[in-house]
């Protein structure tokens, strides 16, 4: 039984249906196996109309940011719980819908669209600003990629994070390292194509432990149809992968060579 929160509940059906295709750039790999809430005064009254739904009643919590994993929380509504939303922003990602929604009443601090039965899946309300006041993301852009990766282990399909259509992850490595950067496209066709920009750049590290956050790559082999293999470091000897599901795993590639590691691409400023 999942705490009562707004992280991603195991077996959860999507309430909407999934938004629309976006353009992208293919990356196959061929994979086998904080803050205070801003005080500012809104502009307008608020948008009120709209409830607490899907929990299963567990309930939503009130974060204090909508960004971080472990932001603490500052009142829990039930199920059927209406709420005033004041503004919006695209924070953590929750299977697929990552707008949050800074509420005035009957708490004041963040709630996830997802626990919610607003008309769009992945959508701010209608009429509904973006939060100028919200500060930044916090951590570093490392810190956010292994948060939202982290987010999302145990999940076979993107859910249309950042307006990626909604393929399964398996197969889609160099994809899903992008998405943990916020990027819906990785710019390179294949996880091997990347890891030889990388490497003409001077940036692929072939000893020590590749720290968080860091992308860590394989040899192009057939276990991979030859596209190579790329997941993220934790910075510990544990590393995140796309495959079936999103999942855990040791360095140990099955048939593919170690290659090296990278920080990340510099240009990719993260989520």
């Amino acid at each position: 039984m999942y705490q009562p929160n707004d992280s991603n509940p195991p077996g959860r059906t999507s309430r909407r249906a999934l938004p629309r295709l976006a353009v992208r750039v293919l990356a196959a790999c061929g994979v086998t196996a904080m803050v205070l809430v801003g005080t500012a005064a809104p502009s307008f009254a608020g948008i009120s109309g709209y409830s607490v739904a899907g929990t299963g009643g567990a309930g939503l919590m009130v974060r204090t940011s909508p960004y971080d994993a472990n932001a603490g929380s500052v009142a829990l509504l039930g199920d059927g719980t209406g709420f005033v939303a004041e503004c919006a922003v695209r924070g953590r990602n929750i299977s697929g819908n990552s707008v949050w929604h800074r509420i005035s009443s009957p708490a004041s601090g963040w709630i996830s669209d997802y626990y919610t039965n607003t008309p769009g899946f992945n959508q701010y309300l209608p009429g509904e600003p973006e939060c100028t006041t919200t500060p930044p993301p916090t951590g570093t852009r490392e810190d956010r990629a292994m948060a939202w990766a982290r987010s999302v282990i145990g999940q076979a399909y993107t859910n249309g994070d950042l307006g990626d259509s909604n393929h399964p992850w398996d197969g889609w490595c160099d994809n899903f390292v992008g998405h943990a950067y916020g990027r819906a496209a990785s710019g390179y066709a294949s996880a091997i194509v990347h890891y030889n920009a990388l490497l003409s750049r001077g940036m692929i590290r072939t000893t020590g432990t590749p720290p968080s956050g860091a992308l860590v790559f394989y040899a192009a082999a057939s276990i991979n149809g030859y596209y190579g293999h790329v997941m993220l470091s934790e910075g510990n000897g544990n590393y995140i992968t796309s495959a079936a599901t999103v999942r855990r795993v040791s360095q140990t590639w099955p048939g593919a060579p170690y290659l090296g590691w990278s920080y990340a691409d510099p240009e990719w400023t993260g989520r």
